[in-house]
């Protein structure tokens, strides 16, 4: 029966790595918190932790209320005129195309440094100058070795990129019409900006902060509730929005269990559960109060 054993193919995307006790890559982070919880607080630490291991190229930030909680983002390098965007029906479209620009920025690199070579190679030939590729002396008419702005340790790679959606909850970011690509960015998240060099896409990193996770109009999108990596939720009154919660992670702990950590978690001011539905082996607990204390079953 050996012959019909399944086997993992090899060649697998390749994303960046992050410290053993942090959160995989790409992530969809789902945070969800009534006002003055201290949310907008937890996430950009969140975000400053990227950034401090230098896992954080590039935010987009998406909300209607930036300039009120601009000191939030205060040392995060957020380019407020082309990646700040007010939450409407095409911003998805806009991400996506966002992130095919770079990965056609990081082939045309690739493809650039190629044809540099070849023509050091030329150069190296002591080839007549007239016998060398006019096309590649054209390319290099300055004589200038390629560039690029995402290089580590002297070599390239795909950057980090995130997107955070803060309060975007009942404005047109969330809506059914057929024109938002909300759903298409979440479910494709990992493989948005496909790169023909390296291995995978670029990827990107999403973040939603909401203020209801189940209400008629105003609730979560199925889309991003099945794609969630980290589950982030904060002290919460209403019962049964927690019940809820606690029964769409029943294949990951029993609601009871699930309850009890919420509590343990929230107990202290400003204190969130979070869980960890993609953890690493080097984790020591899928859950944590806040991003720092592990909690146990």
């Amino acid at each position: 029966m050996d012959k019909y054993n399944i086997t993992l193919p090899s060649g697998g995307p390749e994303y960046a790595n992050t410290e053993p006790d942090f959160f995989e890559i790409p992530f969809v982070v789902l945070a969800n918190a009534k006002r003055f919880s201290g949310k907008s607080l937890a996430l950009t630490s969140f975000l400053k932790i990227m950034k401090k291991m230098d896992r954080l190229d590039r935010l987009f930030v998406i909300t209607g209320t930036f300039a009120n909680n601009k000191h939030y983002y205060k040392g995060l390098d957020v380019n407020e005129e082309e990646d700040v965007f007010e939450p409407g029906i095409d911003t998805c479209k806009q991400l996506i195309d966002i992130l095919d620009e770079e990965a056609m920025l990081f082939d045309q690199y690739h493809e650039d440094l190629q044809k540099w070579k070849e023509l050091q190679k030329e150069i190296r030939s002591k080839k007549h100058v007239n016998d060398i590729n006019e096309d590649l002396l054209l390319s290099f008419e300055n004589m200038e070795k390629p560039t690029y702005k995402y290089m580590r340790g002297g070599q390239p790679y795909r950057p980090v990129i995130t997107a955070i959606f803060d309060d975007c909850m009942g404005t047109e970011l969330f809506s059914t019409n057929r024109r938002n690509m909300l759903s298409n960015m979440v479910i494709k998240h990992r493989h948005l900006g496909e790169t023909l060099y390296g291995k995978g896409s670029i990827g990107l990193n999403l973040i939603f902060s909401v203020q209801s996770y189940t209400s008629n109009s105003l609730g979560v999108p199925k889309s991003i509730r099945t794609n969630v990596t980290i589950l982030a939720v904060f002290r919460n009154k209403n019962i049964k929005e927690l019940q809820t919660i606690a029964e769409e992670l029943a294949g990951e702990i029993s609601p009871e269990v699930f309850l009890r950590l919420h509590q343990e978690a929230t107990s202290i001011p400003y204190g969130f559960l979070v869980v960890d539905l993609n953890p690493k082996k080097t984790v020591k607990s899928q859950f944590r109060r806040c991003w720092n204390e592990y909690l146990y079953v």
